[in-house]
């Protein structure tokens, strides 16, 4: 399971066997049951999540509703940036869509690497990067395509997503009715 992420990494910048091991040591596995949280807005973020299988969502409560702003999937980090960059309280959810096997790193061990080996810091970075990548990407669908043209993106984009998250959940996330996305569909 570890491999997968250490294969990633190495794509980021060149780590030495000691880099990675240090790396390996520093990750903490976690199983978390479907329904579960790996983060509840309130509480802060002090550690990613990488996960090795299951499904995660990260939503809001919006008028009693669980509104989805992003999907996380196997291979997919987990956190909330803006949480976890301040010391704040999240202000968003996420929890497992499915069973969840994933490995975290706190921030102590981040700061930790960092301070033993400054490399690890592309890796952060990059990270933070692909999340601004995504965000971006979602706001700028939104904003820019009608609600048929956000389901044909959203499928072309996660096609593996379609059979494993409900369809009010993606519907929410399209910002459209599960009722228009049933239209749709058909």
């Amino acid at each position: 399971m570890v491999d997968k992420l250490i294969a990633e990494i190495n794509t980021i910048t060149d780590f030495s066997k000691e880099d990675i091991t240090l790396f390996i040591e520093a990750l903490e596995e976690k199983t978390i049951p479907k329904g579960e949280h790996f983060l509840k807005e309130g509480q802060i973020s002090t550690r990613f999540g990488y996960l090795t299988s299951g499904l995660m969502m990260y939503y809001k409560i919006i008028e009693g509703n669980e509104v989805p702003s992003d999907f996380a999937l196997e291979h997919d980090w987990v956190v909330s940036l803006k949480s976890y960059t301040t010391g704040s309280a999240s202000d968003m959810n996420i929890k497992a869509l499915e069973d969840t096997r994933l490995f975290t790193l706190s921030n102590i061990k981040m700061d930790e690497l960092l301070a033993i080996q400054p490399k690890f810091m592309a890796l952060r970075s990059y990270y933070t990067e692909l999340s601004f990548i995504r965000i971006s990407r979602q706001t700028y669908n939104l904003t820019t395509l009608d609600a048929k043209q956000r389901y044909y993106k959203f499928m072309t984009d996660y096609p593996e997503l379609i059979k494993r998250v409900p369809q009010y959940h993606i519907a929410a996330y399209l910002g459209i009715k599960p009722q228009s996305l049933s239209r749709i569909r058909k």
